[in-house]
């Protein structure tokens, strides 16, 4: 099972403490969320059936998908390097590696 609410970021560019913290608390909003969940928008977020009680395989295939759309639609200023997936205990935990593009 990957655990949604367990994902792990990096920002592998240098940026101020401030604007890095906003990022990285973006990016976890952003792929922490469940699709249709957001009254503001629900659109965003990660659709849950295609990725929780899947196949291994499928779930990390669709995670990493979806994480990346969502990462370019809802916070353009990164662009996911790279989806590392760990296991702990009996959950898949995703870590997203995520470069800051500027302005």
């Amino acid at each position: 099972m990957i655990a949604i609410g367990e994902i792990e970021f990096e920002l592998n560019s240098p940026v101020e403490i401030a604007l890095r913290k906003e990022l990285l608390d973006n990016a976890a909003t952003i792929l922490s969320t469940l699709r249709g969940t957001n009254p503001q928008d629900r659109g965003m977020g990660l659709v849950s059936s295609d990725i929780i009680g899947r196949p291994v395989y499928a779930a990390k295939g669709a995670f990493s998908v979806q994480a990346i759309e969502q990462i370019d639609r809802y916070e353009p200023r990164l662009a996911v390097v790279e989806i590392n997936f760990e296991c702990r205990e009996d959950k898949i935990i995703p870590k997203v590696v995520l470069t800051y593009n500027g302005d």
